[in-house]
């Protein structure tokens, strides 16, 4: 492992089958020379699709960076469908040397939302500060409305063009296809 480790966002199904897309975006994500944690999906069928995220991250990825975030220099959150870019490898993002938390891979940003975090980079330095933000929120949200308050609390910077997308998919949040 390297000393910025992925964290993949994503789930079982009520058949306990992960999505179709993971394998796609995992092969991707390591040919990018990205290093991925060990895979934990969740099975949030229970909780409303596009709150799973956020619950996602509160409860599994938290812990799990917590129990490395010594032998680390960052990490990355991504969702299971993450394309990166042809021209984002992980030689791109070491000479960016980013210092503060930023906001990689999104959709688009609007004047008051910022839609889509496929790809968000935390800096160890940050660990606890997120850490706190993510307990601060009491109440289950979308992912991408919380890290758009850090953005606008000025916590979490967005980088000036996105350096991912998503894989085209059937998407539980949508109740459709996502393109």
């Amino acid at each position: 492992m390297n000393s910025y480790p992925i964290d993949i966002i994503t789930y079982i199904d009520s058949k306990n089958n992960l999505p179709d897309y993971l394998s796609k975006s995992l092969e991707r994500t390591k040919s990018k020379g990205f290093d991925i944690l060990d895979i934990t999906p969740d099975n949030y069928n229970y909780v409303k699709p596009f709150h799973a995220g956020f619950k996602h991250i509160r409860d599994i990825t938290i812990p799990k960076i917590e129990k490395i975030i010594n032998n680390i220099n960052g990490f990355f959150i991504a969702e299971g469908d993450l394309w990166l870019n042809d021209d984002f490898h992980f030689d791109n993002f070491i000479t960016m040397n980013l210092q503060q938390p930023t906001w990689l891979g999104y959709k688009k940003k609007l004047s008051n939302y910022i839609v889509g975090n496929f790809l968000i980079y935390i800096p160890s330095t940050h660990f606890e500060q997120f850490k706190n933000y993510i307990q601060n929120q009491k109440r289950l949200i979308y992912s991408d409305r919380f890290f758009t308050k850090l953005y606008f609390d000025d916590w979490l910077h967005l980088h000036d063009k996105s350096v991912a997308s998503e894989i085209v998919h059937y998407s539980n949040v949508l109740n459709g296809i996502r393109l």
